[in-house]
């Protein structure tokens, strides 16, 4: 005959074992049951089975705080199964930094989830989801495109960042538990909590190999992918207090490769740390870029992201500001900052003149050849043959140029491949009068550093 306190045991027990989806419940919630079921037991002892099973359905109806940890928990599971690769969001999720939006957008039959969000005043993280009834074919990939963001409080168009944004295959939709990420970018800081956002779901069609387009023109770059639009979703997202970040004041000038740069200050934030750094007009060659890390404790290391928004520069090359991986939620004992590389970029060697006819550069510089020039109607297509390390690649060009009589124009885009240690880039420009054009060089290679440069970083305690 079992006594109340083993029918309690037993109701309990066999209330978190269903349902199944619930097995995987973390830690905390699991420590938490615990606590609760001490606090039960001690003023339960006389209490009927049935009772008690009233009393944890009367609990879950009114405790906001229970229900949600029944139910949230293995939804913060897949995304942080989702995003187990990026430190900085992971220590995100694993520290709580989520918010919670619970959006649903719809456009005519078709809906689109917005469920969680990460920002700070410098990144703004969107995790979209599609729902699970959406049906993808194997040869699909899901897009989703911003068309709009808007201030609420205003009305007027937020400016001043970037973004980029994950796809979702077929394949992934699973893996991924459906989700589709965009990462916004505010190098000065400047999002407002109140956003009016709306987006654009494009389903792109990949073509089988038989129906792949065949060109017999070199570098053709026809889409081998049709486009179709599933809809437009609009979202209000009200977002939380942003937290102060945590700044470390440096101050110190360092020389590499002949040049000097001086550290001003890192901010860590927790979705991402940003590195000040300014540059003496002595300088014979501007800044570029810089390969940098963050070692904690002698073995965690800390990389640069690679979604885009790494470096920011200002016109003159005066200062630029680098983002990497953020350690906001560490507290290490130890910590520096290494520069392991450099671009840098000849101020006499800025811009190029390109005589298309000869097929020359001038100034000549080392490393970059005029590979190929393809001639069409108005049009002339250049291929850049650069010498890099370690399959760098880079955008080499500005896409605004003049001709030499000093008509401007703009380019519609730029190709890359690297392969071997050389990257080839592909540019077509207008085929002006006089067979030649003036490029602007905007990235140069990287040069990596036989020793790093170490900078001690003082710890926040």
């Amino acid at each position: 005959m079992l006594d109340n306190n083993e029918k309690w045991d037993e109701l309990r027990n066999k209330l978190f074992i269903y349902p199944d989806n619930l097995s995987g419940v973390e830690a905390r919630f699991e420590n938490r049951v615990k606590r609760e079921k001490r606090k039960k037991r001690t003023i339960l002892s006389s209490i009927t089975a049935f009772a008690a099973s009233i009393l944890f359905v009367f609990l879950i109806n009114m405790s906001p705080a229970f229900a949600n940890a029944v139910s949230e928990v293995p939804v913060i599971g897949k995304l942080a199964e989702y995003v187990k690769f990026d430190k900085s969001l992971s220590k995100a999720i694993e520290n709580e930094y989520v918010q919670r939006l619970d959006l649903v957008a719809w456009d005519g039959n078709n809906r689109l989830l917005l469920p969680y969000a990460i920002a700070d005043e410098k990144k703004l993280i969107l995790f979209f989801q599609m729902p699970e009834e959406f049906q993808q074919q194997p040869n699909q990939w899901i897009n989703i495109f911003l068309k709009s963001m808007k201030n609420s409080d205003t009305g007027e168009d937020v400016e001043g960042y970037g973004y980029s944004a994950s796809g979702l295959s077929s394949e992934g939709k699973d893996q991924n538990f459906g989700f589709i990420m965009q990462d916004y970018h505010f190098p000065e800081g400047k999002m407002p909590r109140s956003i009016d956002l709306e987006v654009e779901v494009k389903i792109e069609n990949i073509l089988d190999s038989e129906e792949d387009v065949i060109s017999e023109k070199p570098y053709d770059t026809k889409s081998k992918s049709s486009f179709e639009t599933m809809g437009t979703f609009n979202f209000h997202i009200e977002l939380e207090d942003f937290v102060e970040p945590k700044t470390y004041e440096i101050n110190k000038r360092y020389t590499m490769l002949d040049q000097n740069i001086i550290v001003e200050d890192m901010k860590v934030y927790p979705t991402g740390t940003e590195v000040n750094f300014s540059f003496p007009d002595e300088n014979f060659a501007f800044i570029k870029g810089l390969e940098l890390e963050v070692v904690q404790d002698n073995y965690k290391i800390l990389k640069g992201n690679s979604n885009g928004f790494s470096s920011t520069n200002d016109v003159e090359n005066k200062w630029m500001r680098i983002f990497i991986e953020s350690n906001y939620f560490d507290a290490p004992k130890k910590q520096e900052l290494l520069i392991k590389g450099v671009r840098i970029l000849n101020k006499d060697e800025e811009f190029i003149t390109v005589d298309i006819d000869n097929k020359t550069i001038t100034p000549n510089i080392e490393g970059l050849e005029l590979k190929q020039v393809i001639k069409e109607s108005d049009d002339a297509t250049l291929v850049f043959s650069t010498q890099t390390a370690n399959e760098d690649n880079f955008q080499m060009f500005n896409h605004d140029y003049k001709d030499t009589d000093g008509n401007a124009y703009r380019l519609d885009g730029e190709g890359t491949s690297s392969y071997n240690s050389q990257m080839e880039t592909l540019i077509t420009v207008k085929y002006p009068q006089g067979g030649k054009v003036v490029l602007q060089r905007s990235l140069a290679p990287i040069i990596f550093l036989d020793e790093p440069i170490r900078i001690k970083l003082p710890i926040n305690n």
